[in-house]
């Protein structure tokens, strides 16, 4: 009888930890609102493709799509930038998946219709897929004039993808945006920008948030903040001037104001060019419904092979509010 009971007891205990390990993550802001905690990876990760392998600045591509797909399953949301070559995205995609299983969503590309590459993007999520879309950029810097550095040959564009806090789809979602503009030629970069801004309107709404990540390649270093001529206030006035019912937020300078946040270098105190983002916008009408609490710049600095990539990661924790 005694075992009887001791295995009844184990048997409710046990059933008590699973109940709370499935139950969505909750913790609350500083002002007591509950939420749940995702956090967000931006980065470009530099798996050109074709003979532009030779190219990539950290070699050893197995070794690095493995580490990736290892270190990318600690977030909730990510990111990726320069995932053209096929192979090394999958051994990322995998990675994530032998970690995640089943809660697991991912949307790759865009993929053209012609012999280009395709788009070099990737998000993937813990949480469902409501809807997603994607769009090609309709002008890049040509082979011509830049030969194998010209982005025209990859179908570089934006992804998107609605997101739920379960599979039940039980709350409106956030809209999240994965994009990589043009390197090479800023006044090809200046009219994505529009292009960027109206694919937003198009697949977000006032009654949810947003979450903007990519490598933007426009300098948001201090000096451009300051600067009101820059590319940076051209880029964040055309995001706003498209979603006017929200409030827009460049989620480094709101956090680490002054800093530099640079991510095109690993070595050296400054980091380089801030060329990598991550922006949140919530409804003019409602309190923020993405509370960021802390914004960081990762070099995912490594033994083998010096980094994981020519960039470093931009990332962020952020509490999910309730409507």
């Amino acid at each position: 009888m005694i075992r009887i009971q001791l295995l009844r007891r184990r048997r409710v205990a046990f059933i008590a930890v699973m109940t709370v390990l499935c139950l969505p993550r909750i913790t609350r802001a500083a002002d007591g609102t509950p939420g749940m905690p995702l956090r967000v990876i931006s980065y470009n990760v530099q798996f050109l493709p074709g003979v532009a392998r030779v190219a990539n600045k950290r070699k050893q591509p197995q070794y690095r799509a493995a580490e990736l797909g290892r270190l990318m399953s600690h977030y909730d949301l990510v990111g990726l930038n320069e995932v053209f070559d096929d192979e090394p995205r999958g051994a990322i995609l995998a990675g994530v998946k032998q970690h995640w299983g089943d809660a697991f969503y991912v949307i790759t590309g865009p993929t053209p219709s012609d012999d280009r590459f395709n788009g070099g993007l990737a998000l993937i999520s813990r949480h469902p897929f409501l809807e997603t879309h994607s769009w090609i950029y309709t002008i890049a810097s040509s082979p011509k004039d830049y030969g194998l550095r010209a982005d025209g040959y990859a179908a570089k564009g934006v992804l998107h993808a609605r997101i739920a806090r379960d599979a039940q789809a039980s709350d409106a979602g956030i809209d999240v945006f994965v994009t990589h503009l043009e390197a090479r030629v800023a006044e090809i970069r200046h009219q994505q920008f529009g292009e960027f801004a109206n694919f937003v309107a198009r697949h977000s709404s006032p009654s949810r948030p947003i979450l903007l990540l990519g490598d933007f390649n426009t300098r948001g270093n201090p000096e451009y903040r300051e600067d009101e001529t820059s590319a940076y206030h051209l880029l964040i006035g055309t995001i706003k001037k498209s979603i006017p019912e929200h409030r827009l937020l460049d989620l480094w300078p709101a956090l680490k104001d002054g800093q530099d946040g640079g991510t095109s270098e690993q070595e050296g105190k400054p980091g380089g060019r801030r060329i990598d983002y991550i922006f949140a916008a919530s409804a003019n009408k409602e309190p923020p419904r993405l509370k960021a609490t802390d914004v960081r710049v990762n070099r995912f600095l490594d033994e083998k092979v010096g980094a994981l990539s020519d960039h470093s990661a931009v990332e962020a924790d952020i509490l999910w509010l309730p409507k």
